[in-house]
């Protein structure tokens, strides 16, 4: 019997994990290669989305993680989900080694003395979307709303999963044939939803 996972846990927390849910999405990527156009498409929309954020949030880094006394890379526990693993792979991105702080770092393992090392697209959202006090008060100060970008950006990622679902489902369907790796990625998934 598997023990259950802890929901502090990221999910795939362990190399064996990371490598199996990795291979579920490069298997399901190759078997549905082209009913998942539209999904790739929304990757690559997502991408632009995120590089255009770049600049601008790592202004904000610039400006505030120097001096933090408690910077996020290294306090929060932050890892990649679904979504993320999703974009990744249909972005065709290289995809990290592990998740950020696992098995069992003190600080995000991409943190180097110059910022992180993982481009922008390639960090987990989480890393995007939360903005400390400090860099809410500079977009205040200059008169810069994100909301509208991030909100677009959450709902591309969230088109992103309901179609990438759609497309493997139908296909299940239609071909009557069991994939032992999908219900694998749901269910971890849904797991670790549940827990948040």
């Amino acid at each position: 019997m598997q023990p259950v996972p802890d929901p502090f846990d990221p999910p795939w927390h362990t190399a064996a994990r990371w490598q199996e849910v990795n291979a579920a999405l490069v298997h399901l990527r190759q078997r549905h290669r082209t009913a998942l156009d539209r999904c790739r498409d929304l990757a690559r929309r997502l991408e632009r989305r995120l590089d255009g954020l770049g600049p601008l949030m790592d202004e904000l880094c610039r400006a505030t993680c120097p001096d933090c006394r408690t910077p996020c890379c290294a306090t929060a526990l932050v890892w990649f989900d679904f979504r993320d693993l999703l974009f990744l792979h249909l972005a065709e991105l290289p995809l990290p080694a592990s998740q950020p702080r696992y098995p069992h770092r003190r600080h995000c393992r991409f943190l180097s003395p110059g910022g992180c090392l993982l481009p922008r697209p390639r960090r987990p959202w989480l890393c995007t979307w939360y903005l400390c006090p400090p860099q809410t008060a500079i977009l205040r100060l200059r008169n810069i709303c994100l909301d509208a970008e991030m909100k677009a950006i959450k709902s591309l990622r969230q088109e992103l999963e309901d179609e990438f679902i759609a497309v493997t489902h139908k296909r299940l369907d239609e071909t009557g044939e069991i994939d032992e790796t999908h219900p694998q990625i749901a269910q971890t998934n849904m797991d670790y939803s549940n827990a948040k």
